[in-house]
């Protein structure tokens, strides 16, 4: 059971995210946005630094909203995937340059190359040039017809499930470094989600034998509190797409 602290803040972010019309702000705009009475139950005020506001917020963001990291600041925002944001902003802007549409996403340079790349490789993005050779993204005419960017799902575990799909191609036992590659998340937003679903019985782990993998795909798959090391999961539960 989450205290009272946790659900006040938990409601006041999400409130501010909606009333500004934002899927995520800087660590900054949220400070700002706090009422001073939160503000003072964390024991922070208007002035104090991002990486604080951060650190002492951190405990209390629970599920409902989540830590990005960008080239230039920290957000906090709904649960989206990379693709997600990417998707969306090309959405409301179509036309951008890839330099265009990168600038200002809370995600790091590397991530969102990998993402984009997953979505011109998919077909869901398409890209022309104009006239003056620069790069045009726009969202495939066929992917607009068949679903509203507005509509999906902001929610990780549609975004996890998605990887999971995605990277087994119909098997049932997937590698977690697969997925973990395939998402991008910071390690931390990785970690949190697959205890979640672990939690709630969605997914069960499997080990195996690293010694057939390379040290880095070791590393990129999941050890518990106890050190015991998973390779694989299987996802088991419905994708109950949860706002």
């Amino acid at each position: 059971m989450e205290n009272d602290l946790t659900a006040d803040i938990k409601t006041e972010i999400t409130t501010l995210l909606k009333r500004k019309k934002k899927k995520y702000l800087t660590v900054t705009q949220i400070r700002n946005g706090l009422s001073t009475a939160s503000l003072k139950q964390l024991g922070l005020s208007k002035k104090r630094p991002p990486t604080e506001v951060l650190r002492h917020l951190k405990p209390h963001m629970g599920d409902a909203v989540w830590e990005y990291r960008g080239a230039r600041a920290a957000y906090i925002g709904f649960g989206m995937s990379p693709e997600d944001m990417i998707l969306d902003k090309i959405k409301k802007k179509p036309g951008l340059s890839s330099k265009n549409v990168a600038k200002n996403l809370p995600m790091l340079k590397k991530e969102f190359i990998a993402s984009l790349n997953q979505l011109l490789e998919s077909g869901t993005v398409i890209c022309t040039f104009n006239e003056n050779h620069l790069p045009s993204l726009k969202i495939s005419p066929k992917i607009g017809r068949q679903t509203h960017i507005q509509e999906r799902p902001i929610d990780g575990r549609a975004a996890f499930k998605s990887a999971y799909d995605r990277v087994g191609k119909g098997q049932h036992f997937v590698r977690i470094h697969r997925i973990r590659d395939h998402l991008s998340w910071p390690r931390e937003r990785f970690d949190r989600m697959l205890m979640e679903l672990m939690a709630d019985y969605t997914i069960e782990l499997h080990g195996g034998d690293p010694s057939i993998m390379a040290e880095r795909e070791i590393r990129e798959s999941f050890a518990d509190e106890n050190g015991l090391l998973y390779i694989n999961l299987t996802w088991w539960g419905k994708n109950d797409e949860r706002q």
